[in-house]
């Protein structure tokens, strides 16, 4: 069924305008239906010509303008991801898995039947988890106890006001040459936006990616280091260990994210930053010894 079709019957209303996809204010794709649950992200929506429906309360609907179509709900976050959910349950299909020959894959590992893409001379240690939604690049290696394509942890309230986690309708994927060490998670993207790890990461035993990551090439993350949902990193970072990257921060292109720091704002410069919140590295210190 067409998801146009789909959200007139879920929602019993007749709707105008073509929807291929559901979204967040941040959609990359055409005729999105989306919802505007906070005022202040109502100029984001109306800057975006990729959305074509909104669900939005009666209260907010004359904040869109444009040729975005309105349908009023009481609920709008929780209409939009419970449609976005039912649809995936009864829609959501991958294609046939692709697996190189020249791939070497432990007995113990996990590949799921569908929606895998493995390249050359990838190595997939004991214990792994590979799971729908799964691209690797040639010659990457995949460690023992990873698990790789799992849904993130993106949590709503449905319309009975039940908690549910949204279903991941994305993809991971990895790059060439990227090395992968033991029991590390690496969440699936949705909505459009997928997890991409670039090519000739080398990332530590433990790490955690959460969905919708963006992991720029020849960039290190040590053990410990934990990865927020949506966080864009650059290429060639230093990651250090137990650090932590907040959601939706943009650090940019060779910076050092020292040991143990609480990054919640955007790395601007090719700098050293540590603390919690971390800072530049150097004010960090002299802040300690003050």
């Amino acid at each position: 069924m067409k998801l146009k079709n789909f959200v007139s019957e879920f929602l019993n209303v007749t709707i105008k305008n073509d929807i291929e996809y559901t979204g967040m204010v941040d959609s990359v794709r055409p005729n999105t239906i989306s919802f505007l649950d906070n005022p202040k992200f109502a100029k984001d929506i109306n800057r975006n010509p990729n959305i074509s429906v909104v669900l939005v309360r009666e209260k907010d609907a004359a904040l869109l303008q444009g040729n975005v179509e309105t349908v009023i709900v009481e609920n709008p976050k929780a209409a939009l991801f419970s449609l976005h959910n039912e649809y995936c349950k009864k829609y959501l299909t991958y294609k046939v898995n692709k697996i190189a020959k020249s791939a070497s894959i432990h007995a113990s590992a996990y590949i799921a039947p569908e929606g895998v893409n493995i390249g050359e001379n990838v190595i997939i240690a004991p214990n792994a988890t590979i799971l729908c939604g799964v691209e690797i690049g040639d010659n990457t290696t995949i460690g023992p106890n990873c698990v790789i394509g799992e849904d993130g942890f993106h949590v709503f309230e449905d319309l009975n006001a039940t908690k549910r986690i949204v279903i991941h309708d994305g993809f991971v994927k990895i790059g060439k040459k990227v090395d992968i060490q033991a029991s590390v998670t690496v969440d699936k993207g949705f909505m459009g936006r997928d997890t991409v790890i670039g090519d000739e990461c080398k990332i530590d035993n433990a790490v955690h990616i959460a969905h919708r990551v963006h992991v720029g090439r020849k960039t290190l993350i040590a053990s410990g280091a934990c990865i927020a949902g949506s966080a864009d990193i650059g290429e060639n970072v230093w990651i250090g260990p137990h650090s932590v990257i907040s959601n939706r921060v943009s650090i940019c292109d060779n910076a050092k994210i020292l040991i143990g720091s609480i990054v919640i704002r955007n790395i601007k410069k090719a700098i050293s930053v540590s603390g919690n919140f971390a800072v530049e590295h150097a004010k960090h210190i002299k802040s300690q010894c003050s």
